[in-house]
């Protein structure tokens, strides 16, 4: 009787670990594993050594050797041959037991796998504010120049559309979600709580403002908007509500004063009414809409100029209205039509059960106090009413972070999971997140994240704690999370389809550790939810835990981001997607054999975060288990053995690399100009340091606090900080140095650059954390470290104010050769550290 060898446990060990089996799964395979512990089967493949280290079993007790009988020396010994069956002749009953097992197990396995295949996930924590966020309404559609919603998936969506009416018959150019192409001169919340109350102003051309304020109460809402435009222009406003459930029906009333009403389940009975103001008159009646049909949600305004007639009545201008010919007794899509002129002013209120009708002084008033409260809050902060700003940084300051709160967004359903090489829903998620870009990024980016939550938590610690609360609860049971959260129609509706799905293999920059580094050193965050914090540690380690599993490096001190293309050719240097900085230059020809200094820096930072939450909540062999980690990962000394250059007077990224390649014609028989452009070497790959990138990436030592004061590494970092040539400008730091052969490179020959020369704020915020932090340390490089943090933060400030002042937004990314802004806007996800930069308020 034979028994299993201990390398072909490991092989299954090695398939259970990777989380791509489920827990049904795993009962087969016990069943397997002691059906085959009754026969000998062949020698498995010997895993590498690296294998038997990272998934060692505890030891098995064997069973001792049977006892084989001694023939005697006096009896003879014939075995007694009987006439068996052709199926006895060729296997034991017990081996087709066992051949049975092993092919039902397969097929199970494949029928799971590719017909029913799911990605399970965590357990959901608790909301922390169960008691309001279902039923209080807010700008959680950031995607929209002005829509709002309750954070329940039964909520009904609200939203408004505007165009300039037409004197000759043609379609409008509609506004709706919000759009660079729509080439406004400006839309910003100048104040904003993301929670009560709301106040914007949109610039629309021909130097005409549309502001709209709004407020929530009880599990109601009301809104007024004003139409300051150019003379002699006239408007369509059309208000609208979608019902995302079934049970929600709206009915149409006969005056604008009760122009709506319905039920709902969240709200119970609603009534929606329109007041005109200050003498406002309507150039023609209104119009309304009502439909049972299930219209997409990004097809609203087609919906709309679909059904949409243009009236032309003698000595009359022309009008567009709504056709109320089609209009249902009740339905789930209605809406209403105001033509007004260039100065028009109204108030809008969702009257329910517990919101009465509101007369425009309680509107008013309320919004008065909000405002104060709000600035009040504000100023207690940042504290920048007693720094010498210009009013228009102050303006600046204070966009960053009400546009940041007014572009909070709630999203309910699926995102979409490559697994086992197809696509398959994930979920349901109940989402709730900050956004960098309302027209290009309405959606949660992982990588931001961080980011956005450093600014906010400090106006609203518990909204920092409920964001991400909501990243943990899209977790799955491996510890994976999505790095980018596109979740029901109306996300996907803003994404390219080929960049929907995500992959359970694929990382991110955990920068949520950067956030929950400062909440755990804040005593009255600590003190008020010690709960939440408590409950968040488990799922942070088990996050860190898959991080430094999956992204594990060919060494255990040494780390990889995964989903680099080896054998793409297109591309100068093959992007890195998953590390935040997608074109940065990594090692020029990608190999497992290759690790990343910043994703180090991370895990190390990560480790240094646990170590404190598992001294404050967890068990003394959790915190023993994490302090060890926290030692090992922050061990500097090996740190400079993995990743410092002597040479170059730098931390650089190891693999394989060659220091001459170019993007240059080559033959291709398919290609219609018969060649294309690939990546060429002239020089042969070599496993180095890859030293000809010196950019943002080689900062992570210093930006995470990983560098001694005293250590000559600082003082070269420093140097290479404030030289012109490398990462200095006056306008902020570029990422990367003017003297690598990849600066302002395309990546391929139509991608232009992205992390290749210019400027991004989050980064150079770290660098500004990093050096007020090396400014108050003991060491030779203290005031050198102060010098450039007050120079540098002067550049940012008066460059962002600049272009702020002359093209209304804030900017994705700057030129570091003009200052002028550049990418997608408005953004104001990270870019709006540059309030807490201007607040000194840097936490180091």
């Amino acid at each position: 009787m034979g028994e299993i060898d201990d390398d072909s446990i490991l092989i299954v060990d090695d398939t259970l670990s990777n989380g791509a089996i489920y827990q049904d799964q795993k009962i087969i395979f016990d069943l397997i594993t002691r059906s085959l512990s009754k026969y000998e089967p062949k020698k498995c493949r010997k895993q590498t050594e690296r294998g038997r280290k990272e998934h060692s079993m505890a030891p098995r007790h064997r069973r001792p050797p049977r006892e084989i009988e001694t023939p005697s020396a006096t009896i003879r010994y014939e075995p007694v041959v009987e006439k068996g069956s052709w199926l006895q002749s060729c296997c034991s009953w017990d081996l087709l037991v066992f051949l049975l097992l092993v092919s039902g197990a397969c097929g199970f396995i494949v029928l799971h796998l590719y017909l029913y295949p799911t990605l399970d996930k965590m357990s959901q924590l608790p909301n922390i504010d169960p008691d309001n966020a279902p039923f209080t309404w807010g700008t959680y559609r950031p995607h929209m120049y002005f829509g709002l919603r309750t954070r329940s998936p039964f909520s009904p969506l609200f939203g408004m559309m505007w165009y300039e009416q037409p004197d000759t018959i043609q379609r409008p150019h509609i506004r709706h979600w919000c759009h660079q192409d729509d080439r406004l001169p400006g839309y910003y919340w100048y104040e904003a709580d993301g929670r009560t109350f709301g106040r914007q102003n949109i610039s629309e051309a021909h130097k005409g403002v549309i502001e709209t304020d709004w407020i929530n109460e009880a599990n109601g809402f009301a809104a007024r908007v004003k139409l300051n435009m150019a003379k002699g222009r006239r408007y369509n406003v059309i208000l609208y509500f979608s019902a995302q459930e079934l049970a929600t029906r709206f009915r149409l009333g006969k005056h604008l004063k009760d122009i709506f009403y319905g039920t709902n389940e969240l709200l119970g009975a609603f009534t929606f009414s329109v007041h005109l103001k200050n003498g406002t008159k309507l150039n023609s009646s209104h119009s309304t809409m009502l439909t049972d049909e299930r219209i997409p949600v990004e097809k609203y305004q087609d919906y709309i100029m679909e059904n949409t007639q243009a009236y032309n009545a003698p000595n009359q201008p022309l009008h567009y209205l709504l056709n109320e010919k089609k209009n249902s007794e009740e339905g789930k899509f209605i809406a209403v039509q105001l033509n007004l002129g260039n100065d028009a002013e109204f108030d809008i209120v969702l009257q329910t059960e517990k919101l009465k009708a509101m007369k425009s002084e309680e509107f008013s008033n309320t919004l008065r106090s909000r405002s104060y409260n709000f600035n009040k809050k504000y100023e207690n902060a940042f504290q920048l009413g007693g720094k010498n700003y210009t009013k228009n940084q102050l303006k600046m300051a204070k966009v960053a972070i009400s546009n940041m709160l007014g572009s909070m967004g709630y999203w309910y359903g699926h995102n979409r999971v490559v697994f086992n090489n197809l696509i398959h829903p994930y979920g349901p998620h109940a989402f709730f997140s900050a956004v960098p870009s309302r027209p290009f990024f309405p959606r949660g980016f992982l990588w931001d994240e961080g980011f956005h939550q450093m600014l906010i938590r400090k106006m609203d610690p518990k909204m920092t704690l409920e964001v991400i609360v909501s990243w943990m609860n899209v977790m799955d049971t491996s510890g994976w999370i999505p790095r980018e959260m596109i979740v029901g129609s109306e996300a996907e509706a803003k994404v390219p389809a080929e960049f929907i799905p995500q992959r359970p293999d694929v990382a991110n920059p955990p920068t949520l550790f950067y956030v929950m580094d400062k909440l755990i050193h804040d005593e009255r965050t600590i003190s008020r939810y010690s709960g939440i914090l408590k409950l968040l540690y488990p799922r942070l380690e088990k996050w860190f835990t898959w991080l430094r599993i999956t992204q594990a490096g060919p060494s255990r001190t040494t780390f990889r981001w995964r989903g680099r293309n080896s054998t793409i050719l297109s591309e100068l240097n093959p992007k890195t997607l998953s590390s935040g900085l997608d074109d940065f230059p990594r090692a020029s020809h990608p190999t497992d054999n290759e690790y990343h200094l910043d994703l180090k820096c991370w895990l190390a930072l990560a480790s240094r975060v646990l170590a404190r939450l598992a001294k404050s909540y967890g068990t003394e062999q959790e915190y023993q288990k994490a302090s060890k980690a926290m030692e090992e990962l922050n061990n500097f000394e090996t740190l400079q053995k993995d990743h410092w250059s002597e040479e170059a007077q730098g931390f650089f990224d190891y693999g394989k690399h060659s220091k001459d390649v170019a993007l240059a014609p080559v033959p291709a028989s398919g290609s219609p100009r018969q060649f294309e452009y690939q990546r060429v070497a002239s020089l042969a790959p070599t496993y180095q340091l890859v030293t000809d990138a010196f950019g943002y990436n080689n900062l992570f030592p210093l930006m995470l606090k990983m560098i001694p004061a005293r250590s000559p590494a600082l003082k070269a970092t420093l140097d290479k900080i404030r030289d012109p040539e490398v990462l200095w400008t006056n306008y902020g730091l570029r990422s990367i140095s003017k003297k690598s052969p990849y600066y302002l490179a395309k990546n391929t020959e139509h991608d232009p650059p992205y992390w290749r020369g210019y400027i991004w704020i989050n980064v150079n915020y770290m660098v500004l954390s990093s050096l007020h932090h090396y400014s108050e340390q003991n060491g030779p490089h203290k005031d050198l470290a102060k010098k450039i943090f007050h120079e540098l933060r002067t550049n940012l400030v008066t460059n962002m104010a600049n272009q702020f002042q002359k093209t209304g937004f804030l900017w994705e990314n700057y030129d570091d050769r003009t200052g002028q802004g550049r990418g997608c806007h408005p953004f104001t996800g990270w870019s709006s550290l540059i309030l807490l930069i201007m607040s000194d308020n840097l936490d180091t």
